[in-house]
């Protein structure tokens, strides 16, 4: 949880999630399924949860 509260505190972490599974999805394009690709894909998954859990996304403000 420690990687999770950086990039929530960050304010990166859904766009490290963007990125983590578009990585997962070329190598699945790229070479078919992979094993780690799914332990990968289940922490995504639990980390979900755990924002669904625990936290409100709301909106920034506009800026400019």
């Amino acid at each position: 949880m420690r990687d999770l509260t950086f990039h929530i505190r960050s304010n990166d972490y859904f766009g490290t999630l963007a990125t983590i599974l578009d990585l997962l999805r070329q190598r699945l394009v790229e070479r078919g399924f992979v094993e780690s690709d799914a332990l990968a894909l289940k922490q995504c998954t639990k980390d979900l949860l755990h924002l669904q859990a625990k936290y409100i996304i709301t909106k920034r403000a506009e800026v400019g």
